[in-house]
């Protein structure tokens, strides 16, 4: 499968999802699910895109748990995938050395390259053989919510009260109302969440051309930055367990806008998925890989 399949395969994914009225950076999972899936013999995280196709998966065929295995790995460990079952495809990215020119120099030079690769992965429900006590794998516990804005490394964008959210890159300050205004605490992390990740893009910060080019809020209107706020927030929820939030917006519309905004460029949801969980590593200062 080619580059461009891999976007595309990954992206009418997520597009079947929202057409179907199921937000996957949105979606709140049972609460006996982990919404960090996990490799069942490596004990890892999955990231990026793979953490969202992964919990859509996991949540959508019921499966009890959210640990994942390919089919060597369950040969590997003396188990099958059984007869029938369906993998989930997800993407890794493959290092490959090609060779450029540099105009200045006039020398040619070696260069990795990451190009994006599908492979497939099962949930442990679909194997038999496996010795699931013996290959248990823990989610990855990072703390309370509280700890996350704490943590952020210095400086650290200043919080202030305000009638309404926002990051403004100019003072890098995030104004946020009360949590008393707030119709809950969930909802109140994943707002200060979804801003903390827009801080992470400040030009001192990751340099994240949705915000080191803007001057205030009101000009944060780049379609791909708000994706990475979302799906940046919905990492920091799983990761504190903080629940997912009701929806405040009109449902509809939110969700009309998105399928408009990937359907347009195939790239988006995957490279902001990429852009989130680099804002995340950069808040909480560790990868989960």
């Amino acid at each position: 499968m080619n580059k461009t399949d891999v976007y595309q395969t990954v992206t009418n994914r997520i597009l079947t999802a929202l057409e179907d009225g199921v937000i996957p950076w949105q979606k709140p999972f049972k609460p006996q699910f982990s919404p960090i899936p996990v490799n069942h013999v490596t004990g890892k995280a999955y990231r990026g895109i793979n953490f969202f196709l992964l919990n859509l998966a996991g949540w959508q065929l019921g499966y009890p748990q959210n640990v994942w295995l390919t089919f060597r790995q369950a040969q590997k460990l003396g188990g099958y995938v059984r007869k029938g079952e369906h993998a989930e495809t997800i993407v890794f990215w493959k290092p490959s050395q090609v060779t450029i020119e540099d105009t200045e120099e006039g020398e040619e030079k070696s260069q990795t390259v990451y190009i994006a690769r599908c492979y497939s992965v099962f949930n442990i429900a679909q194997c038999e053989g496996l010795d699931i006590d013996e290959h248990a794998v823990s989610t990855p516990v990072l703390g309370t919510a509280d700890q996350v804005y704490a943590n952020f490394p210095y400086k650290r964008p200043e919080l202030l009260p305000g009638n309404k959210a926002a990051y403004y890159p100019k003072m890098d300050h995030i104004r946020i109302p009360k949590v008393g205004d707030f119709v809950s605490l969930a909802s109140y992390y994943a707002t200060l969440f979804h801003e903390l990740v827009h801080a992470t893009g400040h030009e001192t910060r990751l340099n994240r051309e949705g915000i080191s080019k803007a001057k205030c809020s009101d000009e944060i209107q780049y379609a791909q930055e708000e994706l990475v706020a979302e799906m940046g927030a919905s990492f920091l929820r799983a990761f504190t367990n903080i629940d997912t939030p009701v929806l405040t917006t009109n449902t509809t519309a939110y969700i009309q806008s998105w399928l408009k905004a990937l359907s347009d460029d195939q790239k988006m949801v995957v490279q902001a998925a990429s852009k989130a969980q680099n804002a995340v590593d950069y808040i909480l200062g560790t990868e989960y890989s």
